[in-house]
């Protein structure tokens, strides 16, 4: 059977092969015009229609190709979308606002995977892993404009991914911890409770402030995290210490009229929802060098397994998908190592 050849069109082409999004372009009066149609059958008929106007001697407008849709009105879409399938759309909104100030008046379409990552690598204080979130972002952005219809291509798809160190392990330290609940409690004494549950149920950001009350079983000591919510797409049923509980209980006389634990979503009430706004300072005012939000999750696991926790329950107790994440905090528990070569002596003698 002969192989069927696709035959070329003069003037049609795809911008991005593969895309299935068609252009035009054609000359008038020595001036070169491109336009963006869609399918390839419209794009031959518009081409077809142009070339008639051409001889027919219709006058085509001063600036025939059109200055195409903003970065900025591109993004709105990403937001929507983040605002209706994303749990952690407050990064998205935030980090959105560095990405329009920087590129919002650009032409999206214009917009070349250089520009991107140059602008990614001048900010030298980012790690490499924020690097990839807003890389992340701006491919968002341009899938969306894709599937819109408002974009042909995605710059941000042929930026390269940056390396990231995920062997970083930060926990805080027992005396490091005293400094800080000092400053909380003098400066931030509602703020305490946010801190108890962070160091002992090692919950992710996204998981402790999206934590509502019906979730929370206190006749059983646990509660529940539904599998949309958590990275392994797993529920996950946690038990509650009595630290942990106390705290819930402090927090439900603070908010417990409202949907949210960790603060209130009554209208007019204006509370520190977010670790930037208590967590940053205090760490900052107690001296604390290069300890994040994230970091209390660290020790969370940290001090589980330098207890003698099974590897197997600290994976549960962290929701880790799979044990090798577990495992990259093995080493804090040198005593099991030392323990299984003791057992070559016993099988020796």
């Amino acid at each position: 059977m002969a192989r069927k050849v696709e035959v070329k069109v003069r003037g049609v082409y795809e911008k991005e092969p593969g895309s299935n999004c068609w252009w035009i372009c054609y000359k008038k009066d020595g001036v070169r015009h491109r336009e963006k149609v869609g399918r390839k059958s419209d794009a031959i008929k518009l081409y077809g229609d142009r070339k008639a106007e051409q001889r027919k001697g219709v006058k085509m407008p001063a600036n025939m190709r059109s200055k195409g849709i903003t970065f900025s009105a591109l993004s709105l879409d990403a937001l929507a979308y983040s605002k209706a399938h994303k749990k952690d759309q407050r990064n998205d909104i935030s980090r959105m606002k560095a990405l329009v100030s920087t590129f919002g008046d650009r032409v999206a379409d214009d917009i070349k995977p250089d520009d991107i990552d140059n602008w990614l690598s001048a900010h030298n204080e980012w790690e490499n892993s924020t690097r990839n979130r807003y890389r992340a972002l701006m491919s968002l952005v341009y899938r969306q404009g894709i599937r819109n219809g408002k974009s042909a291509t995605n710059p941000a798809r042929l930026v390269r991914q940056r390396t990231e160190d995920n062997s970083r392990i930060r926990r805080l330290l027992d005396e490091e911890e005293v400094k800080l609940r000092e400053v909380i409690r003098r400066r931030f004494p509602d703020r305490e409770p946010l801190l108890d549950l962070a160091l002992n149920m090692g919950m992710r950001l996204s998981n402790q402030f999206g934590l509502v009350w019906t979730r929370i079983h206190p006749d059983r000591n646990q509660l529940d995290l539904p599998g949309a919510s958590t990275k392994n797409r797993a529920t996950s049923y946690l038990p509650i210490n009595s630290v942990a509980l106390a705290a819930f209980r402090k927090l439900k006389k603070l908010y417990g009229d409202g949907k949210y634990v960790c603060f209130s979503d009554r209208k007019g009430v204006k509370t520190l929802t977010h670790p930037r706004e208590w967590f940053v300072p205090a760490v900052k005012e107690a001296g604390i060098e290069d300890f994040h939000w994230h970091d209390c999750r660290h020790t969370f696991i940290s001090r589980l397994v330098m207890a003698g926790v099974d590897l197997g329950a600290v994976q549960k107790l962290a929701c880790h998908k799979t044990i090798a994440m577990t495992m990259h905090y093995a080493h804090l528990a040198p005593e099991h190592g030392q323990a299984a070569v003791e057992r070559l002596v016993t099988v020796s003698k």
